[in-house]
């Protein structure tokens, strides 16, 4: 019997999922949080964004032609 498997994105992102998901870099990440438009949470050592923050920057950006 084969056990179904359940994908879902995490709720919390670490820098490096962020970038991914994001598709962009880790300076990318690091430039968006030093403007303030991804903070950071948590209460761990490692950096964490959330994905509802994550999905508003995406929504944010502008076509190109």
């Amino acid at each position: 019997m084969t056990v179904p498997r359940i994908e879902f994105a995490p709720a919390l992102f670490t820098r490096e999922l962020a970038a991914y998901y994001i598709s962009g870099s880790l300076r990318d990440v690091d430039d968006l949080r030093a403007k303030g438009e991804l903070i950071p949470v948590g209460d761990t050592k490692r950096i964490k964004f959330r994905k509802e923050d994550l999905d508003r920057y995406v929504a944010g950006l502008t076509e190109r032609d």
